[in-house]
């Protein structure tokens, strides 16, 4: 609203009265500010985020707002039936939005799930091929050794003596060699993850 600045306060321009002696002077200007005006301001809108609507009612200078209730309540009323049906389009769109979210999220984990499906297979594959060579090796180490003992049987003494103790350092140098110990550690797929759903050819179909 416009107020008058006079004399080191603002006031209302209509409320303005210039001084009726000429010679007399106010200190005063004119500017727009945001000011109580004293009248009543109703407002009514849905609070719905997809629906908008609102209407306002103002009190002007000769009519106050009480006398108006009944015409506003009608007008509530009458936008109140209008908006039933665009709340329920409104619902209906944010439940087809949710279930579009879901399937999208369903979809990203079954792609993960598949992922991972494939992962374990991969390391279990390759854990076992590794098994598989560590096993062969194993073996010919064992037979290695087996080879070494009996030629050494074949010496006597302190030669025989000291051939089987270097067999014995070596073995512990090596540690383990039984094949059996590193299969047991080997892990398949499903111990390595466990899948949240089917695999294809298992029941669920491709995208």
């Amino acid at each position: 609203m416009v107020s008058r600045y006079v004399n080191g306060g603002y006031i209302r321009e209509a409320d303005y009265i210039p001084p009726r002696r000429s010679w007399q002077q106010d200190y005063t200007w004119t500017s727009t500010q945001d000011r109580c005006s004293g009248r009543l301001k109703l407002v009514a809108y849905c609070p719905h985020s997809k629906v908008a609507w609102m209407q306002e009612w103002k009190e002007v200078a000769n009519a106050s707002l009480e006398k108006s209730l009944s015409k506003i309540i009608a007008d509530i009323e009458h936008a109140a039936i209008a908006l039933v049906s665009k709340l329920e389009e409104a619902d209906r769109q944010a439940e087809i939005e949710r279930q579009k979210r879901a399937a999208e999220w369903d979809q990203y984990l079954r792609r993960e799930n598949a992922k991972k499906i494939e992962q374990s297979v991969k390391e279990s594959r390759d854990d076992l091929s590794q098994i598989i060579q560590r096993w062969a090796q194993a073996v010919a180490v064992e037979q290695f050794f087996k080879g070494v003992e009996e030629r050494a049987t074949s010496l006597t003494g302190e030669r025989q003596e000291y051939a089987l103790e270097r067999v014995r350092k070596a073995r512990e140098f090596l540690g383990s060699s039984d094949p059996l110990d590193f299969f047991l550690e080997w892990k398949s797929p499903v111990e390595r993850y466990e899948p949240r759903y089917p695999r294809s050819g298992d029941g669920e179909t491709k995208d």
